[in-house]
């Protein structure tokens, strides 16, 4: 199951626009990421994972999710800014 996810950064605007302009940060370097799943009663569910880009922290937090047994409506990704 694919769900749709969010992307925020957890810094200042001038660590967030550094980032930006990187363009090797997602080759094998892993990204500490705060991802809350959002089921479909509109609860969330908050996961840390260690992962190479957004798309793979909603992944991995959903995975997680779902083996707790909670169905994943969309996940919002926090990416810690001044982590890599």
């Amino acid at each position: 199951m694919t769900a749709s996810y969010n992307i925020s950064f957890l810094g200042s605007p001038e660590q967030a626009e550094s980032r930006v302009s990187k363009k090797g940060y997602r080759s094998s370097n892993y990204n500490n990421y705060m991802v809350e799943v959002v089921d479909f009663d509109n609860e969330s569910h908050t996961f840390e994972v260690d992962a190479r880009s957004e798309s793979e922290a909603s992944e991995l937090a959903a995975d997680m999710a779902m083996s707790a047994g909670v169905q994943v409506s969309y996940c919002n990704v926090y990416l810690y800014v001044d982590s890599f």
